[in-house]
């Protein structure tokens, strides 16, 4: 048997067990996946912020070293949807069905629409750029989740 190398784990953990190299729409499929991440973690907030910040970490360097291989925030990069789902999911309660699709459809809707400060975070050069658009996605969803959940719609 072979051994792994860590240009191998780099892509593993940078494309999300794979994720990114869905055909269609692999920066969701990553969320989704992602998803089981704040269902497990919420129990633990401390290990739930901690481990949300070693990730962020992990992954501009994972990030830089995978553009090297495919180009500028690479669709098939998607480490970077875990974060900001983590993010997304950072300190809300309840974390039911109902909290965990509205928090999904905010995630990809900021992730996707872009407004002008993340679009233009994506320019920071390297993971950074990767990594802080998901981060800026990550917590408009969180606060919008907040709000609504406030709203009542729990």
């Amino acid at each position: 048997m072979g051994k792994i190398s860590g240009k191998s784990i780099k892509i593993i953990l940078g494309t999300f067990f794979f994720t990114g190299f869905s055909p269609i729409f692999p920066a969701t499929v990553a969320s989704f996946f992602s998803l089981i991440f704040p269902f497990f973690l919420h129990p633990f907030p401390l290990l739930y912020l901690f481990f949300t910040i070693f990730l962020f970490f992990l992954g501009v360097y994972i990030a830089t070293d995978l553009e090297k291989i495919w180009g500028k925030d690479a669709r098939r990069i998607t480490i970077d949807e875990v974060l900001g789902i983590l993010v997304t999911f950072l300190f809300i309660a309840p974390i039911n069905p109902k909290t965990i699709l509205l928090g999904f459809l905010l995630f990809r809707f900021f992730d996707i629409v872009k407004l002008p400060f993340i679009k233009n975070s994506q320019r920071i050069r390297g993971g950074w750029g990767v990594m802080i658009d998901d981060l800026l996605a990550g917590i408009l969803s969180n606060v919008a989740l907040q709000i609504l959940i406030l709203l009542g719609m729990r």
